[in-house]
């Protein structure tokens, strides 16, 4: 296991993840990313410029694993809404 950090950026402001979570490896924490960034598009209540958005993912050597954009997860929800109707 590895402890991952989910840090979000949005624009020039951090919010840092200062617990993270043990997840088995990148792919998990890819997975993890982009649930954290569909529930944060759900939310009717944030308010934030979704196109200078992204997740940064770090393992606990403090290392970049990935950086998601929530401009891509909103992109491919809206892509997979297209597709079902």
């Amino acid at each position: 296991m590895t402890l991952y950090y989910f840090h979000f950026q949005s624009g020039d402001r951090l919010i840092v993840d200062p617990e993270g979570i043990d997840l088995t490896g990148p792919a998990d924490a890819l997975e993890m990313a982009a649930k954290l960034a569909a529930d944060l598009l759900a939310d009717r209540e944030v308010a934030c410029d979704w196109a200078r958005s992204a997740f940064r993912v770090e393992d606990q050597h403090r290392r970049r694993v990935l950086r998601l954009p929530l401009a891509a997860v909103r992109a491919k929800a809206g892509r997979r809404r297209a597709r079902m109707n």
